[in-house]
This record gives C-alpha cells, structure tokens and sequence, in this order.
C-alpha cells in the first residue's frame, strides 16, 4: 500500500506516506477499511441486494419477541451473537453487526447505497483524524 501511494503520488522513496494515503489520496487505515466493507456488506444484507446466508447473519433485535421492547430494537440495531474465542468475533456474523451498531443513527438511517458510502467513508476518515497513531 505504502508503495502504491508513492507511485501514485511521483514521490522519492523518503516522501511520508502516511500524510500521503491521509491527505492526498483519501485513503483509509487497513483495519478502518475492513469495517467499511463489513459495514457495506451489511447494509446490502438489510436491504436484500446481498445472498441470502448474508441477510440470515444480520437480524434485527426487533425481529426477536423477546427483545423487541429495547431500548436496541427501537435505534434499529442488530443481534450480535455470542463469540467463546478472539478468533470467533472476527466471523462476519459477529463483525458484522457489531461494526453496524456502532455506527451513528444518521448513517445507519442512510437507504441510498451511494449516500451510505459516502457518510461511512466521512465517518473512518474523521475517526482516524482523532486517532492518528494508524499509519
């Protein structure tokens, strides 16, 4: 990644990358960029342009009798199951809606899938100004 953004931006091997990806290219953190494309995957799922084995992972807390009275089905989030090892919260079913409960109600809200990205790419990139250690 790091050389990419050197070829694309004509700079010398000692050019600073990371003020490169940040600020000339717009590019996201490897792991803010994971989300992003879980939190895609996810918007697709909930709203059928994904396979169904996706949408059957993303289930609304509102769609559950016994946790439809919350105060979680009520901001739309999501069930996220239950993970017995480190390795286990990194499946999709987990990540998934953990990364999507995260995420503002005014994104999440977001039906436009163009829109969406846009809102979700905004969100990382000011996150990651707050936390500028990524790079």
């Amino acid at each position: 990644m790091n050389v990419a953004a050197l070829l694309l931006c004509h700079s010398g091997r000692r050019a600073s990358v990371s003020g490169l990806l940040r600020h000339r290219l717009h590019w996201l953190p490897v792991p803010e960029r994971v989300e992003y494309k879980i939190c895609l995957l996810v918007l697709k799922a909930l709203h059928g342009m994904a396979p169904n084995y996706l949408s059957e992972l993303c289930r609304p807390n509102a769609e559950d009798t016994a946790r439809s009275r919350l105060r979680s089905a009520a901001r739309g989030d999501l069930q996220v199951p239950h993970s017995k090892t480190n390795f286990g919260s990194h499946a999709l079913a987990v990540a998934g809606p953990m990364f999507w409960n995260r995420l503002p109600p005014e994104i999440r809200a977001n039906d436009s899938l163009q829109s969406f990205k846009s809102q979700l790419k905004t969100y990382y990139s000011v996150s990651q100004k707050k936390h500028p250690g990524h790079f």
